[in-house]
């Protein structure tokens, strides 16, 4: 059996992740930034095994709009799944519109049923932070990072031995400079509480890379206005060749392909 991983759609826009830990065809979702009708096409658009009616929960890294839309509150109303926040997001996340009786609010590791264990580490976004996830399946250990402004070493210790590793790649520090964008956004953005830069993300994944673990790397939350997605990938060819092969870059309106791994395939040399 494998674990798989499918970026349904990743940018300002919305964001949404789809993870599967064996071949059962049973998946979650980390961040529910896609309605649920924009999930259900990009699965099929995906050509993936998971069907929508096969979700089991979702997790939620932060409340902004582009990673929880509204329109899910009458989906699960319907058809009800565990919708898990680190504890400080839980008032948030009733304010806008999670179901009381689907919210999980977590702080400690917990087990996902008999399927995996799960982490969750604060990271640094805005006033409260956002929520990177570490999920550890017998098929794979996954790591899922995006919306924070700088990498701790709790991160990169909490990620260490990875097989599948999604990090946020936001943007190119030049061109975010040079953007029209006024002063204060700029700060938010730059300033260690808001998104990580190309030179952040790549540095991070040296770190998380290291030990030749990691099969795949997914760069998630590319600005559309402050990056691009070939800069990124000659950035990441030059700085980390060994990657080349494993990298995928998401994308705003489409899915990637689906990325899978089974915990017996030898590492990359």
């Amino acid at each position: 059996m494998s674990a798989s991983i499918c970026v349904l759609g990743s940018s300002s826009r919305g964001n949404a992740t789809a993870i599967s830990f064996d071949d059962s065809g049973k998946f979650i979702l980390v961040d529910a930034g896609l309605t649920p009708r924009g999930v259900r096409t990009a699965l099929v658009a995906a050509s993936a095994t998971a069907r929508f009616h096969t979700l089991r929960a979702i997790f939620l890294t932060h409340l902004d709009r582009d990673h929880w839309s509204p329109s899910w509150a009458r989906q699960l109303q319907r058809a009800p799944v565990p919708v898990i926040v680190r504890r400080a997001h839980t008032e948030l996340a009733l304010a806008s519109g999670v179901p009381a009786d689907c919210l999980r609010p977590m702080d400690a590791a917990f087990a996902l049923g008999k399927t995996a264990d799960v982490r969750l580490v604060k990271v640094p976004h805005d006033e409260i932070g956002s929520t990177a996830f570490r999920f550890d399946s017998e098929n794979a250990h996954i790591g899922h990072a995006t919306d924070l402004g700088s990498v701790s070493d709790e991160l990169l210790e909490a990620f260490a031995d990875l097989d599948m590793l999604s990090i946020e790649s936001n943007y190119d520090e030049e061109m975010q400079r040079n953007s029209p964008r006024p002063a204060f956004l700029k700060q938010r953005i730059m300033g260690g509480r808001g998104h990580l830069s190309n030179v952040q993300s790549v540095e991070a994944a040296r770190v998380l890379t290291a030990n030749g673990s990691v099969r795949h790397l997914v760069l998630l939350h590319l600005s559309q206005d402050c990056n691009c997605p070939t800069l990124v990938r000659e950035f990441f060819h030059a700085q980390l060749p060994a990657m080349t092969a494993s990298l995928t870059i998401s994308r705003p309106y489409e899915p990637t392909p689906i990325l899978c791994v089974r915990r017996s395939e030898p590492a990359i040399a």
